[in-house]
């Protein structure tokens, strides 16, 4: 569905790459720049959902109300826990879940309405893309939403997942202390890991896909050593492939691909 692939790409660069941390830390001491971050995340849906031509309006102010009112409502409960002192780091996970939930729920309800009950017209100028470039609008632009996903949004969802049972001692476990330089790299190799892998899955080369993280085992062979970082090293590893996997068959059953 062309709807769902503007929904998520939207989604994608309105809740992550256009929300940068100094807004995501004001967002958890006032209600204003929760409103804000939904203001920018309604810009991006309402210029990105042009891309369809027409039929789509209602669609937009959908997605935006709802990802405010969700928004809203998830950082009050943030906040009245933290004020509480009840607020811990698996209820904080448990927050970004769901909410990540909500979202992706509305956008497939709305592209599914939207894509029965309405005519969406394709803008002129998507004939002139397939001619130019070999290549369908909406199948590019769903490439591109899968690029934009596996690298920062996955980074994020990962993180969240693994901190409740990270380690106190995994970021040093293979050896002396490392500089905050190391620790972003080794966010920038999952980044591209899961980005091969995406490339891989689109090109139907779904057993290529473990020499990548066999490469990336190798490479942390002496580490393994350790117990404990190798069990949470694991982890990462599988809730990695998985989420790459996850993003690219969401994209593949229910954009255009």
């Amino acid at each position: 569905m062309a709807v769902f692939t503007m929904l998520f790409l939207s989604h994608i660069l309105g809740d992550y790459y256009l929300q940068p941390m100094c807004l995501a830390v004001r967002k958890s001491r006032s209600i204003g720049y929760v409103v804000i971050h939904a203001a920018i995340y309604a810009a991006v849906l309402g210029l990105s959902m042009l891309l369809l031509g027409g039929g789509y309006a209602w669609a937009v102010l959908v997605c935006a109300v709802t990802h405010a009112v969700i928004d809203i409502v998830k950082q009050i409960i943030l906040n009245t826990s933290a004020k509480r002192g009840v607020l811990t780091v698996r209820g904080d996970r448990t927050a970004f879940v769901v909410d990540q939930i909500l979202h992706l729920l509305i956008m497939l309800a709305t592209s599914a309405v939207v894509t029965s009950e309405l005519t969406v017209t394709e803008p002129g100028f998507s004939a002139w893309v397939e001619e130019a470039f070999g290549i369908d609008l909406y199948v590019m632009l769903s490439y591109a939403a899968l690029a934009l996903a596996v690298i920062k949004p996955a980074n994020v969802f990962i993180k969240k997942l693994l901190e409740p049972v990270k380690p106190d001692d995994a970021d040093n476990a293979a050896g002396p202390p490392v500089d905050c330089s190391t620790l972003r790299a080794g966010g920038y190799i999952g980044a591209l890991e899961r980005l091969l892998a995406a490339v891989l899955l689109s090109l139907g080369q779904y057993a290529a896909i473990a020499l990548v993280f066999t490469a990336k085992s190798i490479a942390r062979f002496r580490a393994l050593d350790n117990k404990t970082f190798a069990e949470y090293y694991i982890m990462g590893t599988l809730l990695s492939v998985t989420t790459a996997i996850g993003i690219f068959g969401s994209i593949k059953l229910f954009g255009v691909m």
